[in-house]
């Protein structure tokens, strides 16, 4: 028989049958206050509208060798070139409520802080399902649940493009 020794992979070692060679999805956030959106992955594709936010969190989930879908907090779905990403470090609180920020990673611990619905907050680390988010000279810690740009799952599906509308 051969012996077969267990190395454990560390995940830059992984790569990915991608462009990149990156997961998708993954996340990533604007690198400027004017991106243009797009429906389709090149120049020649009309733009359908135009980010205004830097930092802005989102999704990739799909990709070509210069461009990446795109899927925005709003549920927008659209194509950018991958020169207007960088490495993700933001989240937004939820869209419909307040956030409450704990001094610690439990539901028990003390709040700290109220943060408005759809406040982009930088991103420390996460945690057993909690995360530790810093903005306005405030630091504390959320449930990764409630935060967009956390999810390790697509939080957008990719449009049919043979459908109908």
């Amino acid at each position: 028989g051969v012996a077969l020794l267990s190395v454990p992979v560390q995940a830059e070692d992984l790569t990915f049958d991608t462009p990149s060679k990156a997961p998708v999805p993954r996340w990533a956030m604007l690198r400027r206050n004017e991106v243009y959106a797009r429906n389709g992955p090149s120049k020649d594709n009309p733009k359908v509208w135009t980010y205004r936010v830097a930092s802005l969190p989102v999704q990739i989930i799909s990709e070509t060798r210069d461009w990446r879908l795109i899927c925005d907090p709003d549920g927008g779905v659209a194509w950018v070139s991958k020169t207007m990403l960088q490495a993700p470090r933001t989240v937004m609180s939820p869209f419909q409520a307040k956030l409450s920020l704990h001094s610690g990673a439990d539901e028990g611990s003390p709040v700290k802080a109220i943060v408005r619905p759809k406040v982009l907050a930088q991103l420390v680390q996460c945690h057993k399902a909690w995360c530790k988010v810093s903005g306005d000279g405030v630091r504390g810690w959320a449930p990764q649940a409630s935060l967009w740009g956390t999810q390790t799952t697509a939080v957008c599906t990719r449009p049919n493009p043979f459908a109908s509308n």
